[in-house]
């Protein structure tokens, strides 16, 4: 290879880092956006499950909020994890109307919040995520 091919192939190499830099930024932003959203929802819905353990009512205006923040969590999901969008948007019809599902089906499909949670934990931080397994687990089997 002569000095004038080698040239044009570092050029065009050191061209293509500038892209390849910024599509790997774009893509941990993607994927940033995406855990942030499953977070929200992994949240609000411990803390729903909180209050319920304490003695709260259901309350029907939390459980469409709950509904809509697993529907919006599955949106950004879809592209880094199908599976965990899929669970995420189950999640979100369960809050619909949870008094339509049972402990099997939760189960069966995956969405109970510890079975989420753990999804969750593995993708986001997959070293740490057996730690995350031996948490606390809620008392309720609908999690």
């Amino acid at each position: 290879m002569d000095k004038f091919m080698l040239e044009y192939v570092l050029e065009k190499l050191i061209n293509l880092l500038g892209p390849i830099a910024t599509l790997s930024k774009d893509k941990r932003e993607l994927k940033d956006n995406a855990l942030s959203a499953i977070s929200i929802a992994l949240t609000e819905t411990k803390l729903y499950y909180r209050d319920r353990e304490r003695g709260k009512p259901r309350n029907p205006k939390t459980e469409a909020k709950l509904a809509k923040v697993w529907a919006a969590a599955a949106i950004p999901l879809r592209h880094i994890d199908e599976e965990l969008a899929m669970a995420c948007q189950h999640k979100a019809e369960f809050w619909i109307a949870p008094e339509n599902w049972n402990a099997e089906e939760l189960s069966r499909l995956g969405i109970r919040l510890s079975d989420v949670s753990s999804a969750y934990h593995r993708l986001a931080m997959p070293r740490y995520a057996n730690l995350a397994s031996h948490q606390k687990p809620f008392s309720k089997p609908s999690l």
